[in-house]
This record gives structure tokens, sequence and C-alpha cells, in this order.
């Protein structure tokens, strides 16, 4: 059943997260019109580029998951390309292609990629193509394609978007008979060279299920990880994808519980500087989930453990130490500490006894590993509710929710902290839950049920708008992203003149800029710099302009917020209020 809307303690009456959204509705409507424009001076590739913006803006939160607008625009230059034939293979083995914008370290949906491509029983081929990777390419994930006797294809991230287009389909329509892409949300290469019917079915990963994604038009199936009832129904309904959902759990190696020694743990614990005797929680995820919401401070929370059992320590992967953090080491003698980005999260989950889930926003994927790893694990509090907070069937199964607030949250974790035994108990039991879901022959059977639902080929998809995330959620989301984003003007101007797209604000956009007035973090000499360059793009001819957008460039990249310029205006700024410098 679909979790209700929640009350949310009046952030959906947060009026700097209603201006905020509006106004990044109003920048994505703009450019939006910006690649009308475009198309209709014949210039494609701008057009194009202006669709990516716009759905890098639709991007920053939750409010509609997908637009019809968007796609179609897309959609409309697909039969300018080239269209090859393709023979697809006979029965099996056959030939998958996974498509990425770019492929990381093995993490994350890049780790999913990688366990299907090795885990994969028959001899299949699995190749891969990387449309904008700029950072080396993984020697695992080359020596992996080789041996399933595939290919790594690397674009030039800097060649057109058609150009990319054009030779994705190319190969795909003559090397594949499968392809599975794990593309960022805001990619429209593969909605462009998937964008006519024929050719190779598609399989869109949907890694990122409660943000806004371009595809719903050409993902013949979308592949949900959660085993959520949400988030099949954002898919269905707020995604526009109907009945085109097939569901295969995130795979994770198995049994990774064993690998949890005394040995690894005495090791990791030397390695993290933490004593063999403490009581060690561990959370993992990107700094801005731990953001504080009224009501939802992790980092009070940990405070609160660490205040009541002097000998717990909470352990902080993927979490960059600002001052807030520099506070809590400082007073709890490095008892709460931030690590940063880590590519290898191993040591601690090797030193931990019992595992918290960050919140306001949760990570689904980190408590699956914690889990398999036979850690106890605490959920998200239900005032951080589904998708931010953690769902699915095998928390159903296991019998565990979400504790009711914050408090029984803190009871849960010092529960196990107290109980060595009810640890262990716990951890066993999380362990045993996700590896029949998420590794081994359970996976396995559940990857052969996705192949056997796999269209012949591959068919386009009418969109019509889907409907808006119910409120309070979309401020849920925003009451944290708006906290943490930078002034979406700034970002997409500069985007803009550095492509060579030429920005220009209609009325609509003008008055839009001035009506968010207040909620505006630019500088004001960024602010100043964009509306000077607006008022004299206004009086010059469109085809002769790039000096201007070129001089614009120049200009804000002297201003940028950490160069010489800024700090010596934040400083005469201090001396002028009689501060120190």
């Amino acid at each position: 059943m679909t979790n209700a809307v929640p009350v949310l303690d009046r952030l959906d009456l947060d009026p700097v997260v209603r201006e905020a959204l509006e106004f990044r509705r109003a920048m994505f409507d703009w450019c939006l019109r910006e690649a009308r424009r475009a198309s209709e001076r014949g210039a494609i590739e701008h057009a194009l580029q202006w669709n990516v913006l716009a759905a890098r803006l639709g991007c920053m939160d939750c409010a509609v998951l997908a637009s019809a607008e968007l796609e179609s625009n897309v959609l409309g230059f697909a039969s300018r390309l080239p269209v090859p034939a393709w023979r697809p293979t006979p029965g099996r083995p056959r030939r998958w292609l996974h498509v990425f914008s770019e492929a990381g370290p093995s993490a994350g949906h890049s780790a999913m990629a990688w366990r299907w491509m090795s885990l994969d029983p028959e001899p299949n081929r699995h190749s891969v193509v990387l449309l904008s990777q700029r950072t080396a390419v993984a020697e695992q994930l080359i020596d992996l394609v080789a041996r399933r006797d595939g290919e790594v294809i690397r674009m030039d991230p800097d060649a057109p978007i058609l150009a990319r287009a054009e030779r994705l389909r190319t190969y795909a329509w003559t090397e594949a008979d499968i392809v599975i892409l794990h593309v960022h949300p805001w990619e429209v290469v593969p909605t462009l060279a998937f964008g006519i019917p024929g050719g190779p079915p598609v399989l869109l990963l949907n890694h990122s299920a409660h943000l806004f994604g371009v595809g719903s038009t050409i993902a013949d199936l979308m592949i949900n990880t959660r085993q959520s009832a949400q988030e099949d129904e954002w898919s269905s309904v707020y995604r526009g994808m109907g009945d085109r959902l097939v569901m295969l759990p995130l795979v994770l190696p198995a049994p990774a519980w064993r690998v949890r020694t005394p040995e690894l743990r005495a090791d990791a614990r030397r390695r993290l500087d933490v004593p063999t005797d403490a009581l060690v929680l561990v959370t993992i995820g990107n700094s801005y989930k731990y953001t504080p919401l009224p009501g939802r401070d992790f980092l009070q929370v940990a405070r609160t453990i660490t205040s009541r059992r002097p000998n717990a320590y909470v352990l902080a992967a993927g979490v960059f130490e600002d001052a807030r953090w520099q506070a809590a080491r400082a007073s709890t003698g490095g008892r709460i500490r931030a690590f940063g980005t880590q590519l290898d999260v191993t040591p601690f989950h090797a030193a931990a006894d019992v595992y918290i889930e960050g919140f306001p926003m949760g990570s689904a994927t980190a408590l699956l590993e914690a889990a398999h790893h036979g850690l106890p694990c605490v959920l998200a509090p239900r005032t951080c509710p589904p998708p931010f907070g953690t769902d699915g069937a095998i928390y159903d199964e296991m019998g565990v929710d979400q504790p009711a607030d914050v408090a029984e949250y803190v009871a849960r974790a010092l529960a196990f902290l107290d109980d060595e035994n009810l640890r262990q108990r716990t951890g066993q039991h999380f362990a045993d839950a996700v590896e029949k879901h998420h590794a081994g022959d359970a996976w396995l059977a559940k990857l052969e049920s996705l192949k056997c639902s796999i269209p012949a080929q591959h068919e386009i998809y009418r969109l019509d708008q889907p409907p808006q995330i119910p409120w309070p959620l979309v401020a849920f989301w925003s009451a944290v992203t708006v906290r943490n984003r930078a002034d979406p003007l700034g970002i997409v101007y500069r985007s803009a003149a550095r492509l060579g797209l030429k920005p220009r604000f209609d009325s609509s956009m003008r008055t839009a800029i001035r009506i968010a007035k207040p909620i505006r973090t630019l500088h004001p000499l960024q602010q100043w710099l964009i509306s000077c360059t607006d008022r004299v793009a206004g009086v010059v001819p469109i085809e002769r302009s790039d000096w201007l957008y070129a001089l614009y460039e120049w200009l804000a990249a002297v201003l940028r917020e950490d160069g010489k310029v800024m700090r010596l205006w934040r400083a005469l700024s201090r001396r002028g209020r009689g501060q120190d410098a």
C-alpha cells in the first residue's frame, strides 16, 4: 500500500520554499522557450542544449518527474539521424549494451551494472558506451567488459549532442540486442538516439526515482530497484510510465557479512582511530542529506546518543566536516566525526556495531549494504517519509519499520548499543533478508524474470504531462535542497553563455527575476553583471553577439565566488561594517 501523504510540520507552508520552486519553474519554462526559439532559427544543437539546461533545472527538485514538452522537443529531432539496419541475434546468448553518462568507481548505480555484467550466468556479450566521461575509465571496468567479449566506447563529452546520438544509435542498432540506460536523469542523448521505433528494446534503470528525468517516451521498460509500492506509483503515475515497469533489486556481492571478522574489525578501528572497546555507530551518505530541518537534526541526535553513552562513537562517511561537525567533534573529544567522501566504505562496515540511517534524507543503498554486512540498522524516523526515508518489501517482510519520531530513533539505537546479543541476532536477520532479495540465486531468478519480460523491439510511447507530486513531499525535498543549492540563475546563465547559446531574457523571465529578488543568493556584483549583459544583448543582433558573451564569460570567471576580487569585496564589506578583515 502506498504511504499516505504526511503532514510535515508545516514545512509545506514555508514561503521561501515556495518562492524558490516558483523561480526554478520559471527558469525551466524560459529554457524551453529558448529551445523553441533556437529551433525556429535552425540552431538544432543550441535547441538541444537548452533542453539539457531545462532538464538539469528540473532535477533540482521533485515537483514534477517528467516533461511532455521537453520530451517532445527532443523527439522532434530524432528523425534527422540516419537509420541503420538492425539485425538482432536470434535466441540466446544476446548482446547487451550498457549506456552511461559517465561510469564512476564501483559504487552506486555503476556497481549495479558491474555486478550485473559479472553475474550474468549466460554467455551474453556485455559492452559499455560512455557518453560524457571526463575522467579515466576504471581498469576494472575495461577488464570486466573484455571478459564478457564486449568493448568500451568512450565518446568525446564535448562533441555535439546530435553527433553523439547518431553514434549511439548506429552502435546500438548494429552491435546490440538489448540496451540498458544507466544515464544521468537529465541526459537527452539516448532520447534522441532511440527517438524512433525499431531497433533494440531500451530499458531505463530508475536510479533517481524521486527526481525529474528524461526518457519516459523511449523506455520500453523502467527498472525499479527498491521493491517499493511508492516507487512503482511514482514511476507509473508521475513519470508517465504506466505499466511498463519491472523490478530488479540492487545486486550485492554475497555473502558480505562474512568479511566482518575480528581481525578486520580490529584493523578497521585502528585505521579510523577508534578504541577497540568502543561502541561504534556508522552512517553513510552525501553531506546535503544531513541538512538540519525543524525537528530533524541528525547531528543533534548524534550528540544525544554520545552524551548518554560515553563510550559511543558516531562516524559519518561521505559527510564533509563543516563548522557544526567541527564543533561536535571538539565537544565530544572526537567521538563524533565526519570523514568526507570515501571510495571504500568497507572499514566503516567492519568497525561498526550499529548502522543508523542519515536524515532528513536517507540513503537506501547505503542502508542495504550495511545490513548485508550483518549490521543491525535503525531506519530514518517517520518524520522523514519515503522516498526520502527508506522503505520496501524487504523491510516489510522483516517487520522493520521507521521509528515514529526522533525520540524513538534514539531509543532504538541505544537498545542496540546496550545489548550485544540483540545486535548479533538482528544483524544476522538483516543479512539473511538482504541476501534473500539482493544476492545469489534469488537475484539471478529476478534477472531471468526481467529477461523474459523484454519486448521484441523498441517502440515510442505517448507522454501526457504527468501530475505534480503531492505538495507536502515536494516541500520536504525542497526544504533541504533550497538550503544547499547555489542560485540557479547564475548557474544556468553562465552555462548557457559558455555553450554559445547567447541567453536573452524575455519579459516573462524578467518578471520572474524581479519577483524572486528576496530569495536570490547571487552576490550583488554577479547579479549586476548578468543584468548588464542582458541589457546590452537586447540591442545587439544575436548573430553578432559572440563578443558580448565572451566578455561576460571572462568577467564571470574574474568574479567567481572563490576568486580574488570577491574575497577582496567581502573583506572590504566587513571593514565597512566595522568587523575584522
